[in-house]
């Protein structure tokens, strides 16, 4: 297959959050933040520039374990195969999905998909960059059985297209459906931090694996969305690796050789008895509960949207060239998209480091034009859709977008007089 399904249906997931959204503004819903959205999107989009070359090595794994230890044959072209191979790729999604929360490391994988405290359809989009190499071993089994590599892929990825809806509160309960498939309200019980929530409703596309492993939990009230020790920064990168740091720290810590291993397989919360008591989730206070969140100047804020946008679609070009552009150009390319949303990051908390990086970046993408010989020209799609002429011209136009940017941002920074300030940049007015 040229493209995989996600990537296929990717068009048809932002329509419906831009549908989402507006149902959000017309009908007075605050399901939608900014900044929140923009940092799940980036989450999304981390994920995907390293997907390219993680899914390769997956299924190569899955592959050779098919090759070598397959048990049945069976063919692409058996509809009783596909059905089988679908339900069991959910069931043991399932069981993946719950050591993904209640053992330590792999919820390290997976945490990064929680820590949202809306819950809309960008927060579908947020994944895990390690979430599918975790997930790998608990798939093997039917590699085992024998269901081919293509099966097994496109079952996986109808799997996670399904859940794609489930990320919403637009969505009340079902009826009947709810016996049998997942649905947006057991998934609200699934995201929410509200202690008899938390474990619930691991589901992919069946429900009925919660129901016979005792797992499952009917919505009540609507859950407060996140994780037990909400997350207070924007960085998109800090989010998929901040809790190896605290299990990694937690290790390192403890004087008990055997901690030392067993925090790495204990739930959530554990510590070792030297480093205090563990965390019991406690009771969330509706009435004072605050989801975090920055201020920053109104220029600031478009500017970090702008260049956002530019961001999504560097990545969009990113995902649909992927095998027509050299590997450095790929690679470079991939790398100034997860600059550009770590910049975002940095800006939506006012840190000075942020700020000046950004400035670098848009600086060095107009050297870089300079010094290095850009054609857009040798990939056949984009000749099939863009003039020889314009191909050309992107180069340049890139240059003059980066000089622009650099000016816009570094007269606004000259205009506020504290930037360079040792606590970092401040506004002048809140």
């Amino acid at each position: 297959m040229e493209k995989n399904i996600i990537e296929l249906i990717t068009p048809v997931f932002f329509v419906l959050v831009v549908v989402e959204l507006l149902y959000s503004v017309f009908g007075n819903k605050p399901f939608y933040r900014f900044k929140d959205s923009i940092n799940n999107l980036s989450a999304g989009i981390f994920m995907q520039i390293f997907t390219v070359f993680i899914t390769l090595g997956l299924m190569a794994v899955y592959s050779w374990v098919y090759a070598k230890f397959g048990i049945l044959n069976i063919s692409n072209d058996s509809w009783i195969g596909w059905v089988f191979c679908f339900i069991l790729a959910d069931f043991f999604y399932y069981w993946y999905h719950r050591f993904g929360h209640e053992i330590n490391i792999f919820w390290a994988s997976h945490v990064a998909h929680h820590q949202s405290e809306d819950y809309n359809f960008t927060v579908a989009l947020r994944q895990g960059v390690t979430q599918n190499t975790f997930s790998l071993p608990f798939y093997l089994p039917l590699a085992v059985m024998g269901f081919p590599p293509i099966m097994f892929l496109l079952c996986i990825q109808i799997n996670f297209a399904y859940q794609f809806w489930l990320h919403t509160r637009a969505i009340p309960k079902l009826g009947f459906f709810e016996w049998v498939f997942n649905t947006p309200s057991q998934h609200r019980v699934h995201h929410g931090r509200d202690p008899k929530y938390i474990d619930k409703n691991y589901a992919g596309t069946l429900a009925i694996w919660d129901r016979m492993f005792g797992s499952y939990k009917e919505e009540e009230e609507e859950p407060i969305f996140g994780i037990v020790k909400p997350m207070q920064t924007w960085s998109p990168v800090w989010t998929q690796f901040h809790y190896f740091e605290e299990l990694f720290l937690l290790s390192w810590k403890t004087k008990s050789w055997k901690d030392k291993f067993l925090v790495w397989f204990k739930p959530p919360g554990w510590k070792p008895k030297d480093l205090g008591e563990s965390v019991v989730p406690p009771e969330i206070d509706r009435s004072t509960y605050q989801k975090f969140n920055t201020h920053i100047p109104y220029t600031l804020l478009v500017y970090s949207i702008t260049q956002f946008f530019f961001g999504l679609g560097a990545s969009m070009v990113y995902l649909e060239f992927k095998k027509e552009l050299p590997l450095l150009e790929m690679c470079v390319l991939g790398f100034y998209v997860l600059w550009t949303l770590w910049n975002i990051g940095a800006i939506f908390e006012l840190k000075t480091s942020g700020i000046v990086s950004e400035l670098i970046r848009l600086a060095s993408i107009a050297g870089l034009t300079y010094v290095y010989p850009f054609d857009f020209t040798h990939v056949d799609k984009l000749t099939a859709i863009l003039p020889i002429e314009t191909l050309k011209y992107l180069p340049e136009l890139m240059k003059q977008v980066a000089l622009i940017s650099f000016f816009v941002l570094g007269g606004f920074l000259v205009s506020q007089k504290r930037f360079f300030s040792i606590k970092g940049y401040t506004p002048k007015t809140v």
